[in-house]
């Protein structure tokens, strides 16, 4: 094994602790810290979408058993269910944007390292 492929594994271990278990941010941390930064404006428009289609959900479901009409009562389901669905869909982007970011973060303090290295 190479001086490199050595100073790898210690970097990659770093952040783990004795029982193999890898020590990671607390995930309300990160949400909180998303909205500080270069895609900001970005992602709390996604979190206002995700607030916006939850009460629209609510509001839906609420109304779905009030109404007498059959029509209604369909309208007003599929109404329900495609804002779960986009609900659920921009909670899917907002996390694979976490990710990417912790991700990115990773990478660059490899590099960080590397290079300090050499």
């Amino acid at each position: 094994m190479t001086d490199l492929d050595q100073r790898l594994k210690e970097l990659l271990e770093e952040g783990v602790d004795p029982q193999g278990v890898i020590r990671e941010p607390n995930f309300y941390r990160e949400v909180w810290d998303s909205f500080h930064g270069r895609n900001a404006s970005l992602l709390i428009t996604t979190w206002v979408g995700i607030l916006v289609a939850s009460a629209g959900l609510i509001f839906c479901t609420i109304k779905m058993f009030q109404v007498t009409e059959t029509r209604d009562l369909i309208i007003f389901a599929s109404f329900a269910v495609m804002l779960n669905s986009a609900q659920i869909a921009l909670k899917l982007w907002y996390n694979m944007r976490l990710n990417r970011a912790a991700m990115l973060t990773e990478i660059r303090k490899l590099r960080l390292a590397l290079v300090s290295e050499e």
